[in-house]
């Protein structure tokens, strides 16, 4: 063996065993270090996206059971309503007017359509509890304003005058009533102001002519004035 070819053959040896050195610590840092450093890492991970906690549902949980009213007027002119609505698992049905309990039904279904009474004049609250015959699991809607008004709304005409005679064909029709109440002049709306206040104008035909003015309030009371106006021409 030539001498060049003894240098090449030490000079592999020698690369051969610094890759083993390398390799050998690359190995020892991966079993010392790198184990516990992965380890690590992945409880970071974990932690960055939690699982959720995994709970068994039972029939007395929420999600199995509930109340609801469905239908109930915003306002009334009759002190007696009707309320209906629906129940989920629960067994007695409470209804209570102005934070009073004024009747209890037991459920024999899931519907419930009930009448309740005594409504006191103005605004009333109103809402309903339903609960299990041990009184164990309860639960309440939320609360229903309902405006009770028997009263007819008030109606005025400020022009024209009722029996008046015009020889200008189409007038103007003016008046107040009051505040969210609607207004019909031969049975066409007319817008009412925030103040009460409505116009419009009516065309007229020879001879006598009747107006009439409807108001029908929120709480469905209704007032009515018929005017007769006569037209001749000049």
């Amino acid at each position: 063996m030539g001498r060049l070819e003894r240098v090449q053959e030490k000079k592999m040896k020698n690369t051969i065993l610094l890759y083993v050195g390398i390799l050998f610590v690359i190995l020892y840092f991966i079993f010392t270090f790198g184990i516990k450093l992965l380890l690590n890492t992945s409880s970071f991970v974990s932690g960055l996206f939690p699982k959720p906690s995994i709970k068994l549902a039972s029939k007395n949980e929420d999600n199995f059971t509930s109340v609801d009213i469905s239908s109930i007027p915003q306002a009334t002119n009759s002190a007696k309503i009707i309320v209906s609505g629906s129940i989920l698992n629960f067994d007695v049905v409470d209804f209570y007017l102005n934070k009073i309990k004024v009747k209890e039904i037991v459920s024999s279904g899931d519907i419930f359509n009930e009448e309740i009474g005594d409504l006191e004049k103005g605004e009333n609250s109103i809402y309903v509890t339903a609960k299990s015959n041990d009184s164990k699991i309860e639960k309440t809607t939320i609360t229903y304003k309902v405006f009770y008004k028997s009263e007819k709304p008030k109606l005025e005409i400020t022009e024209p005058s009722d029996n008046s005679t015009t020889n200008i064909y189409e007038i103007k029709v003016s008046g107040n009533t009051d505040k969210e109440t609607y207004i019909h002049i031969n049975e066409l709306p007319v817008v009412v102001d925030a103040n009460g206040s409505f116009e419009t104008s009516v065309r007229l035909k020879d001879g006598d002519n009747q107006i009439v003015a409807t108001a029908v309030d929120i709480a469905g009371n209704t007032e009515t004035k018929t005017l007769k106006v006569t037209y001749q021409k000049e």
